[in-house]
């Protein structure tokens, strides 16, 4: 069977040091800073501190909660804003994990509720 032509493979090699590449999409307005990012942490320059990720995520799941609150509109099923309910469940226990260090008993504690990933309990 003959092929469509063309080449099969390439003659410069991969400015990663981290291997093989994959093509993302990205905002266009952030493509630099995230390009420069990318490269810093190939490189190995960039050391995340533990400490001030965990801070970071939490910050971010706070902000996240309280966006959903402040969008809340009332129906049928609930007058206010809780998130006490199930379906916020997995985002309270994946915080407490975040908040207390814990993060392979985040991963144990999670189950996703997508099809395509696999269940941890």
């Amino acid at each position: 069977m003959a092929g469509k032509g063309g080449r099969r493979g390439t003659t410069w090699n991969s400015q990663w040091n981290h291997g093989d590449t994959k093509h993302i999409r990205v905002p266009a307005a952030l493509e630099e800073q995230i390009i420069e990012f990318a490269r810093a942490l190939d490189s190995g320059s960039v050391h995340l501190d533990p400490k001030q990720l965990q801070k970071t995520v939490l910050l971010l799941i706070d902000q996240f909660v309280e966006q959903r609150v402040a969008s809340f509109h009332p129906n049928q099923h609930s007058r206010t804003a809780s998130t006490n309910s199930r379906r916020w469940d997995e985002l309270r226990r994946f915080r407490n994990a975040i908040a207390s260090g814990s993060v392979n008993h985040a991963r144990s504690e999670l189950v996703s509720q997508s099809p395509g990933v696999i269940s941890h309990r």
